[in-house]
């Protein structure tokens, strides 16, 4: 759980930084794309194995007037990974259905994720702003506290690269083979 501190020191790392991408689109047109909502809750649960308590959907639209229904939903998850440290993943649900009479629903959707990796140390009291717990955290952030932080950005990234293998396999895209 973040830190609920008055003033506080964030690092915050992107999970999908290394290769130069901040985020993962995937696109989809073909029957049922309703159906991913509960797809991605469910993955979510398994994949990032998060209490109810850790994740939030924002921004809920389901709109089913008309002959199409048109949905968008903002998942966010906030996995606990030690005292400091946490996960915020932002997946974001968005597209349309309507009625068929080959698939029952045909449509589109769009998944859009996103990982963070954030670090927090409070600084409420006078100790925690001072010169001397300033030189200490650098040193323990420096030579004890960078190994799990690299061990934690390479968790949240295969977590992301796994979420995106399974709804890929849920959808049935395939790689395109050049």
């Amino acid at each position: 759980m973040p830190i609920f501190a008055r003033t506080k020191l964030l690092i915050e790392d992107e999970c999908l930084a290394p290769p130069g991408v901040v985020y993962i689109t995937l696109n989809y047109n073909g029957p049922n794309p309703d159906k991913l909502y509960v797809k991605i809750k469910e993955l979510i649960y398994t994949i990032w194995k998060v209490e109810l308590n850790e994740l939030q959907e924002k921004d809920f639209s389901w709109d089913r007037s008309g002959g199409a229904e048109k949905f968008s939903v903002r998942f966010e998850v906030t996995k606990d990974l030690d005292q400091f440290s946490y996960m915020y993943i932002i997946i974001v649900l968005s597209g349309e259905a309507r009625p068929s009479k080959e698939f029952g629903k045909e449509g589109s959707a769009t998944v859009r994720m996103e990982g963070k990796m954030r670090t927090e140390y409070p600084q409420d009291t006078i100790w925690q702003r001072s010169f001397f717990y300033e030189m200490f955290r650098v040193f323990y952030h420096r030579v004890i506290y960078e190994d799990a932080r690299k061990r934690f950005r390479e968790t949240c990234r295969e977590n992301i690269l796994t979420f995106q293998d399974e709804v890929k396999s849920f959808l049935n895209i395939l790689p395109k083979v050049a």
